[in-house]
């Protein structure tokens, strides 16, 4: 509490002290003093204290609410009912300064201090009118105390829906900026890991091949810079997705029409070859986040096939088109398999696929893969693991899942398949009729 705030507390209870003297010296005695009187000036003078504080005060108001609350209540129950008609005007008046209280503190007070002050004043409420019923019954007394909790339950309800709002309101910004930072890790995870894995895998190809052929260490160069121009390209889109507001300006996320020059990196980069066959037209038939989903899943398989399969000297990328079992709408099927077991850092679990029924047999584009340098025997240039990783196929499943497919991956013929079914929004060429 700052010292123009202690200043002003003295002086709303310097101006109460004053109020109830004055009440004092005009009845005579303290016991003569009207009924309810004296939590009365109490609810007045925490009053003129919020008011006169406010907005620091709308925090702070849970305890003085509390003892204002406690204090009627002490006068319910030990006070006599006036005689006189219209002796309880001032506990009425108090009941109105009680129920702004808990509305007030309903919104900006700490919960649990909130939660007793609403418990404390609500009774003060509540109760304040069953001294004053004639010829008490449990049926009148019920109906008195059912009557004035309609009052309470709505200062509850102005004072808490707002705070809720808000609780609501804050949740979904630090959901969105979860959301944000996943997609900002996957994109990071997706497209510049696998660059800086191949910026590695050649770097350690060039230096043994330095030491025999120095000749080959150019071309390995060459190939290492065009790895860092790509993976400094997907850092540029990354930084300006998060610099831009509506994201209009932003080129799209690669699909599968880069695939093919994505196969002939991968292949030049080590001693797995590459090869890709898919549907001729399949590279419009997708939509725009299939097909950005289809092209992180390749990345993601070729990049753990390059960490975790050195052995693998052949992979097979294939897009075919199928049919979902359920209720047969269009969909496309992604396979990647090596010839090499992986040795991956999370379990071989399979999530649960939707079956397919591939489409009739389609003509394919298949693109060779290039020529292979030749290199050192990939066991000698194996990138050394430091226990990290294994987020990524998890990752994708999910991504996998949001749009719609299914994805599988596991042990396959010796080797590792990762297998996904997306859907369509367009008939490929292929199937129509």
């Amino acid at each position: 509490m700052t010292r123009r705030d202690l200043t002003l507390a003295v002086i709303c209870a310097a101006a109460g002290c004053a109020a109830l003297g004055a009440l004092v010296l005009v009845y005579g005695t303290k016991a003569a003093l009207p009924y309810g009187a004296l939590p009365g000036i109490a609810a007045a003078t925490l009053l003129l204290w919020t008011l006169s504080c406010w907005p620091r005060s709308r925090e702070r108001l849970a305890r003085p609410s509390v003892l204002v609350g406690g204090l009627s209540l002490i006068t319910t129950v030990v006070s006599d009912p006036p005689a006189a008609p219209g002796g309880a005007v001032w506990r009425l008046a108090e009941m109105a300064v009680l129920l702004v209280f808990l509305a007030v503190v309903a919104r900006w007070g700490p919960l649990r201090q909130a939660t007793a002050a609403g418990g404390v004043a609500g009774a003060a409420v509540v109760a304040w009118t069953l001294p004053l019923v004639p010829e008490p019954s449990l049926l009148s007394l019920a109906g008195a105390a059912a009557f004035w909790s309609l009052p309470v339950l709505g200062a509850a309800v102005i004072g808490g829906y707002p705070r809720l709002v808000e609780h609501r309101r804050c949740r979904l910004v630090i959901e969105i900026r979860r959301s944000q930072q996943l997609e900002l890790a996957r994109d990071l995870h997706d497209f510049v890991a696998h660059d800086i894995s191949g910026i590695v895998a050649q770097a350690q190809a060039a230096r043994f091949v330095a030491e025999s052929d120095p000749g080959q260490a150019r071309p390995a160069l060459e190939r290492i810079e065009r790895a860092g121009l790509n993976a400094l390209a997907s850092m540029d889109r990354t930084v300006r997705m998060l610099h831009e507001a509506n994201g209009n300006d932003i080129e799209p996320l690669p699909g599968v029409d880069q695939l093919p020059s994505l196969i002939e990196r991968f292949t030049s980069a080590g001693a797995a070859e590459a090869r890709l066959a898919m549907p001729s037209g399949a590279l419009g038939s997708l939509s725009r986040e299939t097909s950005s989903t289809a092209y992180r899943l390749v990345v993601e398989a070729l990049t753990n096939v390059r960490r975790h399969a050195p052995g693998a000297t052949r992979v097979e990328v294939t897009l075919t088109p199928a049919r979902t079992a359920t209720d047969r709408t269009p969909a496309i099927e992604i396979q990647v398999v090596n010839n090499a077991a992986t040795t991956p850092t999370t379990s071989a679990v399979t999530a649960p696929t939707t079956a397919t029924t591939s489409a009739p047999a389609t003509p394919l584009t298949t693109t060779p893969a290039p020529a292979i340098t030749p290199t050192t025997p990939s066991s000698r240039i194996r990138p050394k693991r430091d226990g990290h990783g294994g987020r990524g196929l998890t990752a994708l499943r999910e991504r996998v899942h949001t749009a719609g497919g299914t994805l599988s991956y596991g042990p396959y013929e010796g080797g590792w398949r990762v297998r996904a079914v997306l859907p369509q929004t367009r008939t490929l060429p292929q199937e129509s009729s």
